[in-house]
């Protein structure tokens, strides 16, 4: 018997300081590259962002859902680490330049139906150092700041 585990990877509880320098204008398309955990679930990184000094945190529209508001996050893919996608996706969703200062958790995703183990996102606390106005996702995202 085949038989799979959904567990939800470890959660490292290390403090990490993380630059990111790749602010290019293009977006990485498509799922090929996404990196898999030995069961085939898709893993995706994401950030919270925080401006700490006026109290807010930055969501994003969700092109999913109608009036949703979300986390920038998206697939991880297999040339970068876990924070690299987290920062490569928030600027490419949210256009927002920053420093990760610490892991906040690893979350599973589950289909509606099934409840099948779908996606870990792994999701990083970013400190905002810059707000651009140009950014790959600009004209299918809006943003929202929301005081904490």
């Amino acid at each position: 018997m085949d038989m799979k585990l959904e567990m939800t990877p470890p959660l490292e509880l290390q403090t990490v300081a993380h630059d990111f320098a790749d602010y290019t204008k293009k977006k990485r398309h498509g799922h090929d590259k996404d990196v898999l955990d030995g069961n085939k679930i898709r893993q995706v990184a994401g950030c919270l962002p925080l401006d700490m000094k006026n109290r807010r945190v930055l969501l994003i529209s969700s092109r999913k859902k109608r009036n949703a508001w979300v986390l920038p996050k998206g697939g991880w893919e297999v040339d970068e680490t876990q924070q690299h996608a987290a920062q490569r996706e928030t600027w490419e969703e949210a256009g927002i330049k920053g420093t990760i200062t610490k892991q906040l958790g690893v979350f599973e995703e589950r289909t509606k139906k099934k409840r099948k183990l779908k996606a870990h996102h792994w999701i990083f606390e970013m400190q905002i150092n810059e707000v651009v106005k140009k950014y790959p996702e600009r004209k299918k995202r809006e943003r929202r700041w929301s005081q904490l």
